[in-house]
């Protein structure tokens, strides 16, 4: 038994962690994906107010729908009227996280439902995979620029 204290003890002082190395990766990655989705629709609701095609409110309306979602786009569009398309009263969180909130509830929402109906899980769907190789091969590329760089 002292053996295998040891060992995991090593282990843990050379950088290991196994699992929980991979959770905090995973939860790190679902926060990135949030993040990445909520801009994506910042970054429209910016071209459809800045062209002055529409009013911030009409804009917030019309990019709450959700089709790339399948069929959870309902449970997202749920969370978009939720979150964001309350009148702004005083004090209210900027839009740009209102949004993030209705992403990250949305996500959690779909989640529980595809565990439920087990569906393949979010981290298994093509625009996650798809976030996620983005993600990795920009960090590789700027840790192979950085090693060129030192030699």
């Amino acid at each position: 038994m002292s053996e295998t204290r040891k060992g995991r003890g090593r282990d843990r002082k050379r950088g290991g962690g196994g699992r929980h190395r991979e959770s905090q990766f995973m939860d790190a990655a679902l926060d990135a994906f949030v993040r990445q989705v909520a801009l994506d629709k910042w970054r429209q609701y910016e071209g459809l107010v800045a062209g002055g095609a529409r009013t911030p409110a009409a804009a917030l309306a019309e990019l709450g729908e959700f089709p790339e979602r399948g069929l959870y786009d309902g449970l997202w569009r749920a969370h978009w009227r939720q979150h964001v398309l309350p009148p702004d009263p005083p004090g209210a969180p900027h839009p740009f996280g209102r949004m993030e909130a209705a992403v990250r509830a949305a996500l959690r929402e779909e989640s529980d439902q595809r565990r439920a109906r087990n569906d393949l899980p979010i981290e298994d769907t093509p625009d996650y995979k798809a976030f996620v190789a983005a993600a990795l091969e920009q960090l590789f590329e700027e840790a192979a620029g950085e090693i060129e760089h030192m030699e």
